[in-house]
């Protein structure tokens, strides 16, 4: 299992009046403003981990809301991660519920309420345990640098609409992602992803040298994301940074389980279902509870009886005494 350091930095620029790009880290979506500067850090050490850019485009109320609804989506299908594995994570299905799902959002929620083209690009990075899968669609950027080299994942040029997009409104097939990989992760991996204003005057051997630096992994990012705007302020600029820490061979908490009812199926181990209804007959009504920091049992149905007509006799005795004393005093 992977552990990460995860830095993103978004950045509104000067052309637009609002921020149009996004990022997703730890199920969250940011900016939070959609003006300005905004950064966001984290550390990880989960068995399933998806970092992702979008780039919107239409305009305010548009492109926002579509790159948005592209990681809202995301985020929802990695809630449901299991359903994708059988046992090895099946990505591309992964893949192709998510743009089925984000592509018909848009065109119904967003791209219909315009006659302009409206539509997004994405970037994404899935971690699966040791196993990271990549995933790109339109004018966003997926980079590599591993040993000291800078290994570029995407071949599209910078581009202000793409060919195909999420939300194109005038066609209902999907498009076809411009690039799909998967790799076994090593110790010091970063995976940058960005958009196409970050990388309209930055290229990737720009990318190397900065994070070549010997400097905090987060300084080097954000250097980066300042020369990537020092030849022009004007486009939004986004850019999210992800580097493997260490792998662990084992889940630090056990498996789910899920996955652990998977290994023993297909490690061949038999399972003793009558043994199992025994137990469970045997501990029936058993269960115990915590209150006020007290393990509790709770009684059976014969010991609940016995308490039931314990209380009616010691009732009837209490009663009896009573009218005996107010008769004696009556009479």
């Amino acid at each position: 299992m992977a552990r990460t350091l995860m830095i993103g930095l978004t950045e509104s620029g000067q052309e637009s009046k609002i921020n149009e790009d996004a990022f997703l880290c730890d199920g969250r979506i940011y900016p939070d403003m959609l003006r300005g500067k905004e950064e966001q850090s984290l550390s990880s050490g989960k068995y399933h981990q998806m970092y992702m850019v979008a780039e919107g485009f239409g305009g305010p109320g548009a492109g926002d809301l579509a790159s948005r609804m592209v990681l809202r989506i995301a985020n929802q299908l990695l809630d449901q991660i299991e359903e994708y594995k059988n046992p090895e994570l099946d990505f591309k299905r992964f893949t192709r519920d998510l743009l089925a799902q984000a592509h018909s959002s848009i065109k119904e929620m967003v791209s219909s309420k315009f006659s302009h083209p409206v539509g997004c690009s994405f970037a994404l990075v899935l971690i699966d345990a040791n196993t990271s899968y990549t995933l790109n669609v339109g004018c966003t950027t997926i980079n590599l640098y591993r040993n000291g080299k800078i290994y570029r994942l995407t071949d599209r040029a910078e581009c202000e609409i793409p060919d195909e997009y999420l939300g194109n409104i005038t066609v209902d097939s999907l498009p076809v992602p411009d690039a799909m990989n998967k790799s076994d992760l090593q110790p010091g991996d970063v995976y940058v992803l960005s958009t196409s204003g970050f990388n309209k005057n930055y290229r990737s051997k720009d990318l190397r040298n900065d994070l070549a630096k010997q400097d905090a992994f987060a300084a080097t990012v954000r250097q980066a994301h300042i020369h990537s705007g020092a030849g022009d302020l004007g486009p939004n600029r986004t850019i999210v940074a992800v580097k493997t820490v260490d792998l662990q061979l084992e889940l630090p908490q056990g498996p789910s389980p899920v996955e652990a009812e998977r290994r023993r199926v297909f490690n061949g181990e038999s399972i003793d279902y009558e043994k199992e209804a025994e137990d469970e007959m045997n501990n029936y009504d058993r269960y115990s509870s915590v209150t006020n920091g007290e393990i509790t049992q709770r009684a059976s149905g014969r010991e609940k009886a016995g308490v039931f007509f314990k209380s009616l006799l010691l009732g009837f005795v209490i009663g009896l005494a009573v009218l005996l004393i107010i008769w004696f005093f009556i009479l």
